[in-house]
């Protein structure tokens, strides 16, 4: 790097730590920082939303896997993004119609204080675990491309901007540096891609020399083949639906229609830019093929590509993407330790000076923490294969009991929750390091036993007549003040136009499992069926939120 893309990258961190600051003034509540009022708008939200999905473990870490196994590890970004659409149009409207802070919260409700506790404890060290496993590939990659000084000095450098203006501006600052981010992240992708492609011969250049496969999107063999497809859908979904970060945005929203509209557009969004990481990928096979780690691939591309200036825009976008999405799971964790343990259970009558002191504190606490983990993930594996054994093991088990118990079974209960998290938990664990079972397996493996277990012990113990169980299940629906101002977001269309756009969103997604199905049998076209299904089904999400 030469002294101007220095310039640049402290000139980008100077004003990233400047919004936070600025921004402190706009935090004189609890709901300021946690959900900045319930005032975001739909472009803000599908800004913010994208951009944190838009991490650095996609721009390092499935760009490295798709350099090394091909451009199937897309479907990671590309299920994520049509779990988006189902969530916003099935069941984040209904959370944010409760206007719950947290899923804990939202659990509470549901179920008990118990249950809310546990998740709490579970999923703080779950997120801290998520954004230190960010912390270091962002360090990484800032290590590489600048050659100054080390991956240590970098891992304390950005956890020292993102914990100061997360906990000054609170979500406030994220939004809004969000969208900062989306744009410089957004110009340095669409740099990488027309140079990645020059330097192989464009796309003719890309095929040809690429090993057989690397280009079949849902593949018959191989570590990321049709099953991987099918576990990361599944696994996608949960996250869509409970990911705390994800969530926090949406709850930030003015209303449900916001909320349907955000998520939508951010799955649609998101679909298309995983190309312009993973293709940069695959052609990094090819200038670099023997890299002794595939999350170097993009750094030594970027190094070699970009001249003076563009190099320090390009370093701007891989921090921006690091930054953003491991500030909104920062905040969520400190989120999820004030509004479900402290303020819940060790302060209970604490003012809202005292809650903004304990959640400005979390994030310190919790920033500390994330950097502690980041020095350990070198010996996890790399980016990828750690997180996939987590998420397969820790959050199908969250999915049944909120979800599937939460929303679609009043008969479930807190015993069943409580013993069906901590049974599907304990056979992901036996499934993966006893039997070293692949990801789908592990994660039906997950599920199945959660599910089992909360519908046992459910069926066992006493059922919940209380009013949080009667006001989630009357949030399925839409309130009197909905329907009044139009504002609303129902699971069930009215009108002609409406029934139209859920037929063609239900016919692309049966387009798309058949696609993947095929797959296993090697059928040709299978993958071309995929595709398009998932392209029908988010023209189908799309003309959803414009019809009640």
């Amino acid at each position: 790097m030469t002294a101007l893309d220095y310039i640049i990258v402290i000139v980008f961190l100077s004003g990233i730590f400047a919004t936070g600051a600025y921004f402190r003034r706009w935090v004189g509540s609890p709901d300021d920082f946690f959900v900045a009022g319930r005032k975001i708008t739909p472009f803000l939200l599908a800004s913010a939303l994208t951009v944190s999905n838009i991490s650095i473990y996609s721009l390092i870490g499935v760009s490295g896997t798709a350099s090394r196994y091909g451009i199937s590890i897309i479907w990671q970004t590309w299920t994520g993004s049509m779990a988006l659409v189902f969530a916003g149009l099935f069941v984040l409207p209904i959370m944010r119609r409760l206007k719950v802070r947290t899923v804990p919260e939202f659990l509470e409700l549901r179920y008990n204080g118990a249950v809310r506790l546990l998740i709490s404890f579970l999923w703080m060290f779950r997120l801290a675990f998520w954004i230190g496993v960010m912390l270091y590939a962002g360090a990484v990659a800032a290590h590489q491309i600048t050659g100054y000084l080390s991956v240590e000095f970098w891992i304390l450098l950005l956890a020292a901007v993102i914990v100061t203006y997360t906990a000054a501006g609170g979500m406030w600052s994220l939004v809004f540096t969000d969208s900062l981010q989306f744009l410089m992240m957004m110009v340095g992708l669409l740099l990488l891609l027309p140079l990645a492609m020059h330097s192989v011969g464009w796309w003719p250049g890309l095929v040809a020399k690429v090993p057989p496969g690397h280009l079949e999107l849902v593949s018959q063999f191989g570590k990321y083949n049709w099953e991987f497809v099918i576990a990361i859908l599944l696994l996608g979904i949960q996250w869509a639906c409970l990911d705390q970060g994800l969530l926090q945005h949406a709850f930030s929203s003015q209303n449900t229609a916001v909320v349907s509209k955000g998520l939508v557009l951010s799955g649609v969004m998101t679909a298309p830019f995983a190309l312009l990481w993973v293709i940069p990928g695959i052609a990094s096979s090819i200038l670099h093929p023997n890299l002794p780690q595939p999350e170097a691939a993009i750094p030594s591309l970027i190094v070699g590509l970009f001249p003076a200036g563009l190099l320090g825009v390009f370093v701007c976008g891989l921090l921006a993407s690091t930054m953003s999405a491991i500030a909104a799971n920062l905040s969520a964790t400190a989120t999820l330790f004030t509004n479900d343990i402290f303020a819940r259970f060790l302060k209970r009558r604490s003012g809202e000076r005292a809650i903004l002191i304990a959640v400005r504190s979390t994030v310190v606490i919790a920033g500390l923490l994330m950097v502690v983990l980041a020095f350990q993930v070198p010996r996890l594996g790399g980016a990828v294969d750690a997180y996939l054994t987590v998420i397969s093991i820790t959050d199908m088990p969250l999915f049944v009991i909120a979800i599937v118990g939460g929303l679609l079974w009043r008969r479930a209960t807190s015993a069943g929750a409580i013993s069906g998290y901590l049974a599907g938990a304990a056979a992901g664990v036996w499934l993966k390091f006893n039997l070293g079972a692949g990801i789908l397996t592990v994660t039906l493996g997950s599920a199945g036993a959660a599910l089992a277990v909360c519908v046992g012990a459910s069926l066992l113990t006493r059922r919940s007549h209380g009013e949080g169980v009667a006001a989630v299940f009357a949030a399925t629906s839409m309130s009197a003040e909905e329907e009044h101002s139009g504002a609303s977001s129902s699971m069930v269309p009215q009108s002609l136009g409406g029934k139209v756009s859920l037929a063609i969103l239900a016919f692309g997604f049966l387009l798309f499992c058949c696609g993947v199905g095929l797959a296993a049998t090697g059928l040709a076209h299978s993958s071309l069926a995929a595709g398009v299904g998932m392209c029908i089904y988010f023209a189908g999400g799309l003309l959803r939120t414009m019809y009640r």
